[in-house]
């Protein structure tokens, strides 16, 4: 297949584009910046809200969509994930490029209803109250919908692939884990609790496997988990074989979730965390469901975590 990768910089995209290589695919890398491609494969510079894209499209197969903004202002994100997914894939349809895998993420799901230890999978509701989410979440959210009606309009298969908090070298720290001051992490929550991880190269493996196989009825979604998912104090004990965090200080869940609660009137107007709806989506003890990843694309299971945490260490995972 000839495959076009965008966001192809970043910590999904190369991770893509490497796998996509090895497995045998032509490529085409997008790039917001000017960056000197892998040998082999070809690279192109465009701004996706803004250039036009149909060349960028012309005998693709197949689009995996892993650019979007990840931090950053509300309106910029909305730009970076929402309008730029808009403009690819309305190019998508005039290209008439049968099959886009979208990198969606696990943030849109909600919490209402839910308890601790309660298990989310692809059935589980999304976000209700937006509102008092972040930007990110948002974001994701907008840029599903938009996705899924121009795909809908041109006939496009499309793959929404949920992944979970992707790690690997270079990026173990995640906000499932509590709160970071300097050397000191507040680990919060209990067992049982999993954090939705998964690895960058198995994050690659799943979408380039999407972009090979046909979603049932024209549309998919599958959350994109590892195997093996670590709580919080497992995660926390591998980390930190790495010298980060010097000191942990566990606090059970219920302490944030009944000040939160107790704010709840306030909640509009207070930033972060502070907002129940965001507090639990991110570090309520909850379990999570990959029967479907298993049933559709069949991904091997690969190494266990702490094999993993032992390759990606280096910085300490440092926050």
């Amino acid at each position: 297949m000839t495959l076009l990768v965008t966001g192809a910089g970043g910590h999904v995209g190369r991770a893509v584009v490497a796998c996509a290589q090895a497995r045998g695919h032509r490529v085409r890398a997008l790039y917001r910046a000017t960056v000197d491609p892998p040998p082999g494969v070809e690279g192109l510079r465009a701004d996706l809200a803004r250039d036009p894209l149909d060349q960028a499209l012309a005998g693709i197969d197949a689009v995996i969509h892993a650019a979007a903004a990840v931090t950053g202002e509300p309106a910029q994100m909305q730009r970076d994930t929402v309008a730029a997914t808009r403009a690819l894939m309305q190019a998508v349809g005039r290209a008439a490029v049968p099959r886009v895998v979208l990198v969606g993420s696990m943030a849109v799901y909600g919490t209402q209803g839910l308890c601790p230890g309660a298990v989310v999978d692809e059935t589980t509701a999304l976000e209700t109250r937006p509102a008092l989410r972040d930007a990110y979440c948002r974001a994701k959210l907008a840029q599903e919908d938009v996705a899924r009606d121009i795909a809908r309009q041109h006939g496009t298969a499309l793959w929404v692939m949920r992944a979970g908090a992707v790690w690997g070298p270079g990026r173990l720290w995640n906000a499932h884990l509590g709160l970071a001051l300097g050397p000191v992490l507040l680990r919060i929550g209990d067992s049982p609790g999993e954090i939705p991880l998964v690895h960058q190269d198995r994050c690659a493996a799943g979408l380039v496997t999407a972009a090979e196989t046909a979603p049932t009825a024209g549309f998919e979604i599958v959350n994109l988990l590892d195997a093996d998912r670590p709580d919080r104090r497992r995660y926390v004990t591998a980390l930190r074989r790495g010298g980060w965090p010097r000191i942990v200080l566990p606090v059970p869940w219920r302490v944030p979730d009944l000040a939160a609660w107790a704010l709840t009137p306030l909640a509009p107007r207070l930033p972060g965390l502070l907002r129940r709806p965001a507090l639990r989506a991110r570090l309520m003890p909850l379990l999570y469901g990959d029967q479907k990843l298993r049933a559709r694309l069949a991904l091997p299971d690969g190494p266990g975590f702490e094999a993993a945490m032992q390759a990606a260490s280096g910085d300490g995972g440092r926050p």
